[in-house]
C-alpha cells in the first residue's frame, strides 16, 4: 500500500526545473543508496505544470515512473508506472469528485469519491507546503486528503511543524506528516519532511516512497532517507 512517495517540486516563477535526489536505506546513515531520483516540472501553455518523476535501480533500470500536473496548489492529475510490480495507476480531480483507476496483477479497477477538504498528491505537496508556508511556521495543524493511487481513495493526514535546525548554513523546518486514521498508522509510519527557509523548498525526507525492495522474494514497500540535491537548475519565464 502506497501512502507516499517521494515528492515532487513545482515551483512558481519559473518555466522549466530540473531536480535530482539520492534513496538511501533509512538506516545506513546516508552510506547505503538504493535509487537515484530525476524530477522535471515544466510549465503549460495554460498556466499549469507538469511534473515527471523517475526512479532508477543503481544498475540505471527503470523502478517507477510518475507524471502529474497541478494548477496553482490544485493537483488536476496523475499517474504512476511501478515498473517494478507492472502496476499502473491514475487519478483525476474534476467537478468536485476524484476519479481513481487502476491496473495490475490480471485485474483492473476504478472508484470515485465526493472531493473532501484539499487533495494532495506528489506532484502539489510541495506547491502546497509553499502557499501554506505562515501557517505551518507558525504551528497550525493542516489537515489533508492525500491520494492513495492503489487504495483508489483519499486517506487523511495532519501536516504540522515539529522544530527547527541549522544544517549547511541554512535554517530549515522539520513537518510531519500523520495518518489521522488509527488504522492506516498502524500500516504507515509519520513521514518528516525538512524545508530551508531561504527558497521554501525540500531538502530530506525520511518516510514511504514510490520504489519497492525485493526481499524474501516479494516486492515489499519502503520506507527511505531522502536526499535533495541543491544544484537545482531552473529556467525563468
Amino acid at each position: 500500500m502506497m501512502l507516499l512517495l517521494t515528492l515532487l517540486f513545482p515551483v512558481f516563477g519559473f518555466a522549466q526545473q530540473t531536480i535530482n535526489a539520492n534513496l538511501y536505506d533509512l538506516k545506513s546513515n546516508q552510506q547505503k543508496k538504493l535509487f537515484t531520483l530525476d524530477i522535471d516540472v515544466s510549465a503549460t501553455q495554460d498556466g499549469a505544470f507538469r511534473t515527471q518523476a523517475q526512479y532508477r535501480d543503481l544498475d540505471g533500470k527503470m523502478a517507477v515512473t510518475e507524471t502529474g500536473r497541478i494548477k496553482g496548489a490544485d493537483v488536476q492529475s496523475y499517474e504512476i508506472r511501478q515498473e517494478q510490480t507492472g502496476e499502473v495507476g491514475r487519478f483525476r480531480v474534476e467537478n468536485g469528485k476524484i476519479f481513481f483507476e487502476y491496473e495490475g496483477k490480471g485485474r483492473k479497477k476504478s472508484s470515485e469519491e465526493k472531493v473532501s477538504g484539499f487533495v494532495l498528491s506528489t506532484s502539489n505537496f510541495n506547491a502546497f507546503v509553499a502557499t501554506n508556508w505562515d501557517q505551518l511556521v507558525q504551528g497550525k495543524a493542516l489537515d489533508v486528503r492525500f491520494a492513495v493511487w492503489d487504495r483508489l481513495e483519499t486517506v487523511g493526514f495532519t501536516l504540522q511543524k515539529r522544530g527547527e535546525m541549522e544544517k549547511e548554513g541554512e535554517k530549515w523546518m522539520e513537518l510531519r506528516m500523520k495518518p489521522t486514521s488509527f488504522v492506516i498508522a498502524a500500516l504507515v509510519d509519520p513521514i518528516h519532511l525538512w524545508y530551508s527557509h531561504s527558497d521554501k523548498q525540500l531538502r530530506l525526507m525520511k518516510g514511504r516512497v514510490a520504489p519497492k525492495q525485493m526481499r524474501d522474494g516479494k516486492w515489499k514497500d519502503l520506507d527511505a532517507e531522502v536526499i535533495y540535491t541543491k544544484d537545482q537548475k531552473s529556467v525563468s519565464k
